[in-house]
């Protein structure tokens, strides 16, 4: 199997830290990832006229794990865990921390999707669309300093349905999200969530409990690295056990990945 692995790499162009991930990845889990499955370089560039996602989840059992907020002081802990596994995942990156932006090309360079989620993260961006593609330019700019390009994922500050909006601007969501998919990106909601937005300092039981509450064969599950996040770091191996012992896998998003999206309520 190390000789499969090893004959895949040198046919294969990607970095040398994908080559040293995906090498990892051979020996813990016997190779069952598929030059289709592991992200190609560079991962997710954003690409005028060329749209990412689809709407149809795959038949395979995958569990998308997702981050928002970050990085910050959590984002090292995170990764570490992932690391750990044997597994990848995407984390949607604010600017509010900048002290940590480093994390963001460290993240990427072990194997894990880095999308856009904001650079302020106030909601005041929601005021017109200027104000958010100003916005959202800004952290662009940052994560391609980063990591060389501006990815095509996109989170918005509390997902497409969100109603604080309409503190802004009347039907702004819809405009927003039909801006963003003429731009070439593509939004990505969730379908299941471990409630440590707004929960955050329940114990970890709890936000097991509703992480690994979801069913369905793709599962891409909202978390966050944000500060004052402790708690999800404590529960993320038994979120990865639980799904496991299910029968899931776990990718970061890629061009052809599920993009779940929510009912535009503004």
């Amino acid at each position: 199997m190390l000789i499969f692995c090893a004959a895949f790499i040198s046919a294969w162009p990607v970095r040398a830290a994908d080559a040293d991930s995906y090498a990892a990845f051979c020996q813990a889990t016997g190779g069952t990832l598929t030059q289709t499955d592991f992200v190609d370089e560079p991962r997710g560039k954003l690409t005028p006229g060329s749209v990412p996602g689809t709407d149809k989840e795959s038949s395979k059992k995958i569990v998308y794990l997702t981050f928002d907020d970050g990085p910050s002081e959590n984002t090292e802990a995170i990764l570490e865990i992932l690391k750990r596994n044997h597994i990848h995942g995407t984390f949607f990156v604010t600017n509010m921390y900048s002290q940590y932006q480093h994390l963001i090309r460290k993240a990427y360079n072990e194997g894990n999707t880095i999308g856009l989620h904001t650079a302020s993260h106030k909601y005041e961006i929601y005021r017109s669309e200027q104000a958010y593609f100003d916005d959202l330019n800004q952290i662009a700019q940052v994560v391609k300093s980063e990591i060389g390009f501006v990815p095509a994922y996109v989170r918005f500050p509390g997902g497409s349905s969100n109603t604080v909006s309409r503190n802004y601007a009347q039907g702004i969501m819809g405009k927003l999200a039909s801006d963003l998919n003429a731009k070439g990106y593509q939004y990505y909601d969730w379908n299941a969530d471990s409630t440590d937005a707004a929960h955050s300092e329940d114990n970890v039981d709890d936000l097991v409990a509703h992480a690994t509450a979801c069913n369905d064969n793709n599962v891409v599950l909202l978390c966050h690295d944000a500060p004052h996040k402790g708690t999800t770091v404590q529960a993320l191996q038994r979120i990865i056990d639980n799904y496991r012992s299910r029968g899931y896998t776990f990718k970061p998003i890629s061009w052809k990945s599920y993009a779940p999206h929510q009912p535009i309520a503004n």
